[in-house]
């Protein structure tokens, strides 16, 4: 099953092709927000098209998909969801190649909704509403939100669609860059100034691509060093990404202790915003390195040699 985290999401596709290369084909496929997006693709049959796609965004591209309006949120996403709707040419989610269920959060109860009917696009466009960000969904009667706010990396739903193994992407691990919002004080060792940074290394024991390396890291190529303080007043854009990031982090750590997955991979993603989809090809890469370094425990928890 595969979490959520807006632009983040681009590493389900890493997951998914390494999983694939493995010989390990899912049998049913879940997904929040961003992950319902790619899961539905997946399903669809068309994840090279979406790798393709994704790999050949522009920021100038991704900022003319992004329609600005004032209404409902602040963008209106029609145009990039009429891009999927094309892809999708109609299709229910019962025609999809393999059993597929979106995410998404009633607005006015909060209670998490189980899409596994109905149109795809629909389903799709409820679940990566992201409030404020994008505009609300009316169905059934209720008006939809991203599935995030309620269950953002949907373990339960898996297991509710009978799945014997769940193998879950999260993509919110480290997207606070080890701030710990828990209550939690977390003493940082001083730094030796003659001593030279250490390198940031990714799972893989590979270093950070400069551009997806975490904000401290990004100060001097692939070298971790103390970020420093400011006092300039954070972006309206920039407070709603972090605020939305520490909710991600929050209830995805809850949702987790609660409903464990059997195998959870945890891509590292913390060097990239959510709005940075035009940065596929290192989310795509650590997608890919995250699920390797997992195919010893997935191999051993499916019985495969």
């Amino acid at each position: 099953m595969l979490g959520g985290g807006a632009a983040r999401g681009w590493a389900h596709i890493g997951a998914i092709r390494a999983l694939l290369e493995a010989g390990i084909k899912p049998d049913v496929v879940c997904g929040t927000s961003i992950g319902a997006l790619v899961g539905a693709v997946y399903a669809n049959g068309d994840l090279d098209w979406l790798e393709e796609w994704v790999s050949k965004l522009t920021w100038q591209t991704v900022v003319r998909l992004l329609d600005l309006r004032f209404s409902g949120g602040l963008l209106g996403g029609r145009k990039v969801i009429q891009l999927f709707a094309d892809k999708f040419d109609g299709r229910s989610i019962a025609q999809l190649n393999m059993p597929f269920a979106a995410v998404a959060t009633e607005l006015d109860s909060g209670r998490e909704s189980w899409l596994q009917d109905g149109s795809v696009v629909d389903a799709v466009r409820a679940s990566i509403a992201i409030p404020g960000i994008f505009t609300p969904v009316f169905h059934n009667g209720v008006w939809l939100v991203d599935g995030g706010l309620s269950n953002p990396v949907p373990v339960s739903v898996a297991r509710g669609m009978r799945a014997d193994c769940v193998i879950a992407v999260d993509l919110n691990n480290d997207i606070l860059n080890g701030r710990d919002f828990g209550g939690a004080a977390v003493d940082t060792p001083a730094l030796d100034p003659g001593a030279p940074p250490p390198v940031a290394l990714r799972r893989n024991g590979k270093p950070w691509p400069r551009w997806l390396a975490p904000a401290e890291a990004r100060a001097s190529d692939d070298v971790r060093v103390a970020p420093a303080p400011s006092a300039r007043v954070p972006s309206m854009l920039s407070s709603i990404a972090q605020s939305i990031d520490i909710m991600q982090v929050r209830i995805s750590r809850s949702r987790l202790a609660g409903e464990p997955a059997d195998i959870l991979i945890q891509p590292r993603l913390g060097g990239m915003g959510i709005f940075d989809f035009h940065r596929a090809g290192p989310a795509i890469e650590e997608g890919r390195a995250a699920v390797e370094v997992m195919l010893p425990a997935i191999r051993a928890r499916l019985g495969i040699e």
